[in-house]
């Protein structure tokens, strides 16, 4: 424990400096977010560099420690996405090349073993089988790449949400009892984007960039594959994740499905978010600290639902209803 906690520190604490450092370099490689359009919520130029130092103190901190088996299949993975999200974040690619990488890092995973394979419900498993289970890897991980990219509007939103998450992805394998070497990835990825978050905060100074909006996806992606859909999370209730990652699931489905009912394009992007509209009434800042703490109640929400049979259905139920709601209160019915 102690020298997980040395890790963790560590992590935060370069993954720090390095966004000290990015923040000064963004502007001699041009990677800079420059306000051209309605849709940004910043009037002056910002560096995007952020998701390079994530990266960088991850797998720095990572190998530092002896543990780089345990991340060369992330190491991989996000290296492709971060490669592809620096391209676009200086020049623009295409949408399909994005999709392309993602793809890739999917693949990825599943050469090193991690596949999504085994599905618990209400305390029985189903077992979808190896080809599936790699075909189901490689859709999980475009969909949450894809869903953490779009949630990123806001000063510290897709940071703050994926640090929450990544906390609750800890506890549910405390509680389960699950492999320690699952807890120190997932720890020190969180300490990393704990040593961001400083520099993310309203007003940010430096953002993600998609480099590491796609990071955030793809890391909680694959650790998520690892903790619910493995042969020794059999324990743990499949829909978890879908509490996890709930407010970018259902911010993307619906803006989708939005999009969809008035006849405009899927990729189409608008100011129609839920964070555009919280922010519209409450402000950027209240509008985030509202989104980060019902991010902390869906977490909560999650270990209580692992916890037994009883908090897994009590659960569910409480789900549902929050999504109802939030079909009325910011979903299609609000164009």
């Amino acid at each position: 424990m102690e020298e997980l906690l040395l890790q963790c520190l560590c992590a935060a604490v370069v993954a720090y400096i390095l966004t000290f450092v990015c923040r000064k370099t963004a502007p001699v490689l041009g990677l800079m977010d420059i306000p051209k359009d309605g849709r940004r919520m910043h009037s002056e130029p910002i560096p995007r560099m952020g998701g390079i130092a994530i990266y960088l103190s991850f797998v720095i901190i990572m190998g530092a420690f002896g543990d780089f088996l345990k991340v060369l299949p992330f190491a991989v993975g996000g290296l492709v996405l971060v490669v592809i999200g620096v391209l676009d974040d200086k020049h623009g690619v295409k949408p399909w090349v994005k999709i392309l990488g993602q793809i890739i890092s999917g693949a990825v995973l599943c050469v090193f073993g991690i596949s999504a394979r085994y599905f618990s419900f209400f305390g029985k498993t189903l077992d979808v089988g190896e080809i599936a289970g790699y075909i189901l890897t490689v859709i999980w991980v475009v969909a949450v790449t894809n869903i953490f990219n779009l949630i990123d509007g806001l000063d510290g939103l897709c940071s703050g949400i994926t640090l929450i998450a990544a906390i609750g992805i800890v506890f549910n394998v405390v509680i389960a009892g699950g492999d320690m070497s699952t807890v120190t990835v997932t720890a020190v990825f969180a300490a990393a984007v704990l040593g961001f978050l400083p520099h993310n905060a309203c007003p940010a100074k430096i953002f993600l960039g998609d480099t590491g909006a796609m990071l955030c996806g793809y890391m909680l992606a694959s650790l998520s594959c690892m903790v619910f859909y493995s042969d020794s999370a059999r324990t743990l209730g499949a829909l978890t994740p879908l509490l996890l990652f709930g407010i970018p699931v259902f911010d993307t489905s619906f803006a989708i499905i939005r999009r969809l009912a008035s006849g405009s394009g899927v990729f189409c992007g608008d100011k129609k978010h839920v964070h555009h509209r919280l922010s519209k009434r409450y402000g950027s800042v209240i509008a985030v600290v509202l989104m980060h703490l019902f991010s902390v109640v869906l977490a909560a929400a999650s270990i209580i639902i692992n916890s037994s049979l009883t908090g897994e259905i009590i659960g569910y139920v409480i789900f549902v209803c929050a999504v109802i709601y939030g079909v009325l209160r910011f979903g299609i019915c609000k164009h």
